[in-house]
């Protein structure tokens, strides 16, 4: 089924990046049957970059959607067969492992091939002649192999590439018919062997078992032909001798090929068409990675994924809609995720979904150690803004108050060190300030986004106000809002500088500012999800 994917929302803060990797961790403690992978949407932000260098946890990886991709539905310990194996051992492991095609493979696990029932099934189509040797030479070592049977006179490298007849007809009659180079499948005839030998003939396969006369050996060496004993009878060692060629001889030389993170929808489409019913997944360097069936297709596979700190589509992965969804912890309103069946859906009005998380912890009696302890602490006091913000609640100090412990640190000094971290060495740039951490909202058909900054040294942010107004509307032309915001939040004054562009009037409606010189300060204001969004979103559905 594949690991199961844990992230935040798109545009990641610390809150939505700390707090999927702490609850992938508690879920490996606790959930002994899945594999919990913390992911994230986005780039890291600064402050979240020292707090995982501060505690030692490792970054989790960003990823670009969650649609099915190939590697999440492929067979991926496929059965394979060499090219020079025999067309016997290929169809005997078919058999043994249940399956209707071979990735042929060469050395170091490079595709050269597929080989499927049905290329097996057409030697068996022609009842009329056997499958020669004259297209595709079969050495004599390899046709006693597939026979069981026993070299008695040649060499076992000697290449055959003739013809291959049964001798069943009078001596005369039967010599009629060998030409130089052919091999003679013939049992207990003790007038037609030595007449095929002095006819040319390079192998003699003798049927159920029989040993010739010595004057026959010796014969076969005088005349430089090879000579094996069958132990079946005659029918199924000519049927036999027809699987001794090599499966390079037979297989698919253009298989349909795929690397392992195509998309699956993609690929299954090419498969449903093609007149293949495997695709062979590959690597960049053409090595066997697994192997896509129709039957792969058929299973519907979905990844599946948990949502942390958002349970809205626009802000979640592409593709989530086609996902799984197995849980959804969060302290946002409640958005447009459905699912197929009920899930556990953790959605509590509290400043950060770290609390929730730090309070499941508690819940299924785990001790979080000290690295996710400190993530969990820095998600806190950066969503509740060093619990300043008026989404602060009881249960998110005491959450603080009881990780600070552990850590044994000063919540405050804590969080104030992680906000100098935000910016400490960056380079000012408008344009990632009014895109870096944003936040979509729809309601009707006005589209909004709010874009926020907290800062301990926003007047470097209001020195370049211009900029800022500038960038903010390039941003909302490109993205196509009706209404774009910045807010500019000082922790440390306890307010915001609001900007907005476009729609306006619906702000200052809104939040009763006036916005007429592009910017507006709002005192107190810390929280966009409380003070701002929830505010924009009653004023724009009146």
């Amino acid at each position: 089924m594949g690991p199961i994917l844990v992230f935040g929302h798109r545009n990641p803060d610390n809150d939505s990046i700390c707090s999927a990797v702490a609850y992938a961790h508690l879920k490996n403690v606790t959930d002994t049957e899945g594999v919990y992978v913390p992911a994230r949407l986005g780039p890291v932000p600064p402050e979240t970059a020292w707090v995982f260098e501060r505690f030692g946890v490792d970054l989790p990886d960003e990823i670009l959607h969650v649609r099915t991709r190939v590697r999440d539905a492929m067979t991926g310990d496929a059965v394979t067969v060499h090219a020079d194996d025999n067309l016997l051992t290929a169809g005997r492991r078919m058999r043994e492992h249940g399956v209707r095609a071979l990735p042929v493979v060469g050395a170091g696990g490079i595709v050269r091939g597929l080989l499927n029932q049905s290329a097996l099934a057409e030697l068996y189509i022609d009842e009329t002649e056997m499958r020669g040797f004259e297209t595709m030479p079969v050495n004599v070592g390899r046709l006693a192999e597939v026979l069981d049977g026993r070299l008695l006179v040649g060499d076992p490298d000697t290449m055959l590439t003739g013809r291959v007849l049964i001798g069943a007809m009078e001596p005369d009659t039967m010599v009629s018919y060998i030409e130089p180079g052919d091999t003679l499948i013939v049992g207990d005839r003790r007038r037609t062997q030595p007449r095929a030998l002095g006819a040319g003939a390079a192998c003699l396969v003798l049927s159920g078992g029989h040993v010739p006369d010595p004057s026959v050996l010796e014969l076969a060496r005088q005349r430089g032909a090879a000579l094996v004993v069958s132990p079946h009878n005659t029918y199924t060692t000519a049927r036999l001798v027809n699987l001794g060629h090599a499966v390079s001889g037979v297989m698919d030389t253009t298989p349909l090929l795929v690397g392992p993170d195509a998309l699956l929808a993609e690929v299954g489409e090419d498969l449903m068409e093609s007149t293949h019913r495997e695709a062979l997944v590959v690597d960049e360097e053409g090595r066997l990675v697994g192997i896509l069936t129709r039957t792969n297709l058929a299973r519907g596979f979905r990844r599946r994924v948990v949502l942390l700190d958002h349970n809205e589509l626009s802000q979640s992965a592409p593709g989530v809609e086609e996902a799984q969804v197995l849980e959804i912890i969060d302290h946002h309103r409640v958005g447009d995720v459905q699912t197929a069946g009920p899930i556990l859906f953790m959605n509590l009005p509290v400043g950060s979904t770290a609390t929730i998380v730090a309070e499941r912890y508690v819940d299924l009696d785990v001790v979080p150690p000290a690295g996710m302890a400190g993530i969990m602490l820095a998600a806190v006091l950066s969503d509740t803004v060093l619990l300043k913000s008026p989404t602060t609640t009881p249960t998110d100090h005491a959450v603080a108050a009881r990780l600070a412990a552990q850590l044994h640190v000063d919540p405050v000094e804590f969080g104030l060190e992680m906000f100098r971290a935000r910016g400490a060495g960056a380079t000012f740039s408008a344009e990632d300030a009014v895109s870096a951490d944003l936040k979509e909202y729809r309601v009707g058909e006005l589209s909004i986004g709010v874009a926020q900054v907290e800062t301990v040294d926003a007047a470097s942010f209001l020195e370049r106000a211009g900029e800022l107004a500038a960038a903010l509307e390039a941003f909302r032309a490109r993205r196509g809002f009706d209404l774009a915001m910045l807010l500019v939040t000082d922790v440390v004054r306890e307010g915001s500088q609001v900007f907005a562009t476009g729609k306006t009037r619906v702000a200052e409606r809104a939040l009763g500012i006036d916005l007429a010189g592009g910017s507006a300060w709002m005192d107190g204001v810390l929280s966009r999800k409380k003070q701002v969004a929830a505010r924009l979103l009653e004023a724009a559905g009146a």
